[in-house]
């Protein structure tokens, strides 16, 4: 069964505009920082019974670029996560792995689905054990960077994420992995 699945980026425009609640059909899903701020915002979550004819209309509201649900159970379809200094599919692909400060996160299929800050970019160590961790708990299934650390490349391995050194822009980065993803 399809569902709807809700993002960050749709909770912050509901509190951008004042609301404190959501409708939203049953068995909808929330990305991991979807669900954070939900939690933080204090925002009310209502379910609503979805009738025949407009659920496959229902679902599609609100996902990026009209995209379905992520399914995270095969690598195959999981998540990309891009190592970026900047915020845009524009930029280069970070250098350093871990030391990123922005993680771009596509789909299967290459639709950007989220934005993450990587709170360890500046931290005094053990940076690639703590983002290996972050990339697990997110449904990463593969993670493109310039460059692995020893340390980072031993974690991601531990913890079943894998890793592909790129040069160039993110887009193209992308474009690259959904090649080999067929």
């Amino acid at each position: 069964m399809i569902r709807k699945f809700v993002f960050a980026r749709e909770v912050e425009e509901l509190v951008a505009a004042g609301g404190t609640k959501m409708e939203l059909p049953e068995g909808t899903r929330f990305s991991p920082a979807a669900a954070d701020l939900i939690k933080e915002k204090s925002i009310q979550i209502i379910f609503t019974a979805v009738q025949g004819a407009n659920r496959e209309q229902d679902q599609d509201i609100g996902s990026p670029k009209g995209e379905k649900e992520v399914r995270r159970s095969d690598p195959a379809e999981g998540l990309i996560a891009v190592a970026s200094p900047g915020k845009t599919a524009t930029g280069q692909v970070g250098s350093m792995a871990a030391r990123s400060p922005f993680f771009l996160i596509f789909n299967a299929e290459g639709a950007l689905v989220e934005l993450l800050h990587n709170p360890y970019s500046e931290s005094s160590g053990r940076a690639g054990p703590l983002v290996a961790e972050l990339m697990a708990k997110k449904g990463i299934s593969t993670l493109v960077a310039g460059n692995f650390g020893k340390n980072i490349r031993a974690a991601l391995d531990e913890k079943g994420v894998r890793h592909k050194e790129f040069r160039g822009q993110v887009g193209e980065a992308i474009k690259d992995m959904v090649k080999q993803n067929p």
